[in-house]
């Protein structure tokens, strides 16, 4: 579990490994019971809103719009809301279209997809429409089937598994107000889990205030998305993890 990084003998223990699951997903209740089955802790960390108020992450809203549409129709009805001239569009393609992975094996359509619509000044209102017009018009219901509910983040809990923070909006956090998003999240744990606070910072996205941040409302751990070993020099806020196998994120 993640409060035992703090017991770990790193010189003779050779064999450790921590298992996190972000987003708050409904998949995550039958992990824990697995889990709880083989004797092992895992550290399950939420998003707030989702849980809590029943919406969508913007993340979450992206993937599922691309899911059910065609991605070269797709630019074209994100340029007819846009309603940019044909040189705008070739300028935002330019900035868009552009993965920062080098191994990345996405369609172009779909990096320029994900780029624009997370960091577009109308990224996220276009989100919205698509989301209603492709996915669905009942985001509660949405929600009802793919976010845990809180009375199974209570269960986990009492069977023993860790609970922390994955943000309010879990948004890349140095785009948002850092304080207002953290102190959200972690006050919104708390309702579950009176341990050690734990935190995973959306998208791996931190700086040097998220840091002051986490010490000021004491959460105790912070998990990143380097992919490193933890050694005995491990910062607590930032810890490093490799990713489970699932597709390239932009």
């Amino acid at each position: 579990s993640t409060k035992d990084l703090t017991n770990i003998n790193y010189k003779n223990d050779k064999d450790y490994a921590i298992l996190t699951f972000d987003d708050g997903l409904m998949d995550h209740y039958e992990i824990s019971s697995i889990l709880l089955d083989r004797g092992i802790t895992g550290t399950f960390l939420i998003p707030a809103r989702p849980v809590r108020d029943r919406v969508v992450m913007n993340s979450h809203k992206i993937q599922f719009i691309l899911s059910v549409s065609d991605e070269k129709l797709l630019v074209k009805k994100i340029f007819k809301y846009l309603n940019r001239t044909t040189l705008e569009e070739k300028r935002l393609w330019d900035k868009f279209s552009v993965s920062k992975w080098k191994n990345n094996w996405w369609s172009i359509e779909m990096v320029f997809i994900t780029n624009l619509l997370r960091n577009h000044e109308n990224g996220k209102e276009i989100t919205n429409k698509l989301f209603k017009e492709l996915v669905t018009n009942d985001e509660k219901g949405f929600c009802e089937d793919f976010y845990l509910k809180e009375s199974q983040v209570k269960d986990m809990v009492n069977n023993g598994m860790e609970v922390g923070g994955h943000g309010y909006l879990s948004e890349s956090l140095t785009s948002l107000n850092q304080e207002e998003d953290i102190s959200k999240c972690l006050n919104y744990v708390k309702k579950f889990y009176n341990d050690d606070l734990i935190f995973s910072y959306p998208n791996g996205s931190y700086n040097k205030e998220t840091l002051e941040l986490m010490k000021k409302y004491r959460c105790k751990f912070s998990y990143t998305t380097v992919q490193e070993t933890i050694t005995k020099n491990t910062n607590y806020l930032e810890i490093p993890r490799f990713d489970g196998p699932q597709s390239l994120p932009l």
